[in-house]
């Protein structure tokens, strides 16, 4: 199985991409309502950062995808399924809006190691794109498999330094 097999079952199957989403902006909006400066403490946090986490992870996947299809296949976005690229990322946005409206982000337990793979992730691939479009486009050609890798290396690296960095 492979990725683009991932993404087709979930463009045959939208029901679960748009009941998933749904809940989690229906929770969004129940926390709105519901949760306040007062009543923000365990276990309601806690379940804030699942709920940012539930956002965020398909979010930044696809909004990766889009990226890396739009940047290196040169694929047309207007062609692109709605429901499977683009639901995820307004979904995210959406959902951190109204959460961020509720409670600041600094009293979610775990979105400061989240706004860090945001920043980690974006600038590895703006790495890897350079990389890719200047010398090492030779050896990517046709292979996805080797860009991937080196796109997790790159990831590992900025990682370590992030790491020495914030120390």
């Amino acid at each position: 199985m492979t990725l683009q097999d991932i993404i087709n079952w979930f463009s045959t199957n939208p029901k679960l991409i748009l009941i998933y989403f749904t809940v989690v902006i229906v929770l969004s909006l129940l926390g709105l309502v519901l949760v306040n400066q007062r009543n923000f403490r365990p276990p309601l946090n806690y379940m804030y950062g699942a709920l940012v986490y539930a956002a965020t992870i398909p979010g930044l996947l696809a909004l990766i995808i889009i990226l890396y299809s739009f940047f290196f296949l040169k694929m047309n976005l207007l062609e692109m399924d709605v429901l499977t690229y683009y639901v995820p990322v307004a979904c995210m946005f959406l959902s951190l809006f109204i959460i961020h409206k509720t409670v600041p982000m600094s009293r979610i337990p775990g979105f400061d190691k989240l706004s860090g793979v945001f920043v980690i992730v974006g600038i590895t691939f703006v790495i890897t794109y350079i990389l890719q479009r200047m010398f090492f486009g030779v050896f990517f050609v046709g292979r996805i498999q080797y860009l991937l890798l080196f796109f997790v290396a790159i990831l590992i690296i900025l990682r370590i330094a992030w790491k020495k960095i914030v120390k």
